[in-house]
């Protein structure tokens, strides 16, 4: 790498946000008006941060200022300081205590299998506190999360960003959901082998599971029968229980509805799956996020097929 043209000196906070502003409109004039100032301006903040870092960080494309790959990273290692500035517009300055409000955001699944019952023991604990709930897929939640929008989330696989950290609080391993009368319900476990030909219900390709899955089920050289695919664990689980075939997810939180006509039957190779709380990765946690995460972690449920993790 070369090496920076001034290396005492650090880029300045304007001219990130002179290169954050260029990468997103990819035309210096159109910069320069988000940003308020000229397009000279805009110009000498780039060349400036180019001597700074000795990096080339665009190139000229049809009429376009196309960032290099070394300014791309420099953008993904200061965007956290952008979006930290963000959350903190969007904060009201209050005491917390006199009235406290817990944004929560988590998937349909964790939403109406998981976090119903926590969220009403807590309300009527903090009968004071006001609660709001958003339901969205996890990349929704975590980008909620990231840009400030919530207090709290909860995903059972989130995508790696520079905005948020993770804190587990449920780990467990795919099972195989079996429906009444499958001839598989007796086994101790299944491989991708006992699959071949079965009637089977699969997650839509988005999910990381689904990829692991279709790598197994290709190295063993076997094709389950896909009937029906689906957007959420919860509509997967429920034609399982219709019936229809089965499939393989994450037992949690399905398994805390201790149906006794459906089989949960561990699947070999394993896949993990880490539930957890969704946090931002540059501000700690309002007061009554803390203690709602407390409060999960004493409160969880047991349920035979994955494991509460009940202290960090």
């Amino acid at each position: 790498m070369q090496e920076p043209a001034n290396p005492g000196r650090r880029p300045t906070l304007r001219e990130l946000e002179v290169l954050r502003t260029l990468i997103l409109f990819g035309k210096a004039t159109a910069a320069a008006r988000k940003l308020g100032i000229s397009q000279p301006a805009v110009s000498r903040a780039i060349h400036q941060l180019e001597e700074r870092t000795g990096l080339t960080l665009f190139r000229r494309e049809g009429g376009r200022l196309l960032p290099t790959a070394e300014a791309l990273a420099l953008h993904q290692e200061s965007e956290p300081i952008f979006l930290t500035f963000e959350r903190l517009e969007r904060v009201r300055w209050r005491p917390e205590d006199a009235s406290p409000v817990l944004r929560v955001a988590a998937p349909p699944t964790l939403a109406h299998w998981f976090l119903h019952r926590l969220l009403g023991e807590f309300s009527r604990s903090e009968p004071e506190t006001r609660i709001y709930v958003e339901i969205g897929s996890g990349p929704e939640v975590v980008t909620m999360m990231a840009n400030g929008n919530m207090d709290l989330g909860l995903v059972d696989s989130g995508p790696d960003h520079a905005g948020v950290r993770y804190l587990t609080f449920r780990s467990s391993d795919a099972h195989a959901i079996l429906p009444p009368g499958s001839p598989l319900a007796d086994r101790p476990f299944l491989t991708p082998e006992d699959l071949h030909d079965q009637p089977f219900i699969a997650l839509a390709r988005r999910f990381p599971s689904r990829t692991q899955l279709e790598r197994l089920f290709l190295g063993a050289g076997v094709e389950p029968r896909i009937l029906i695919e689906v957007s959420t664990a919860v509509a997967a689980y429920e034609f399982v229980r219709a019936g229809v075939g089965m499939t393989i997810i994450n037992p949690f939180p399905m398994s805390l509805r201790h149906d006794p006509d459906i089989r949960f039957i561990p699947f070999r190779p394993s896949i993990p799956y880490q539930t957890s709380f969704v946090l931002p990765s540059m501000m700690p946690p309002s007061a009554v996020a803390r203690r709602f995460i407390d409060f999960v972690r004493k409160h969880q449920l047991e349920d035979g097929y994955s494991l509460p993790i009940r202290s960090l």
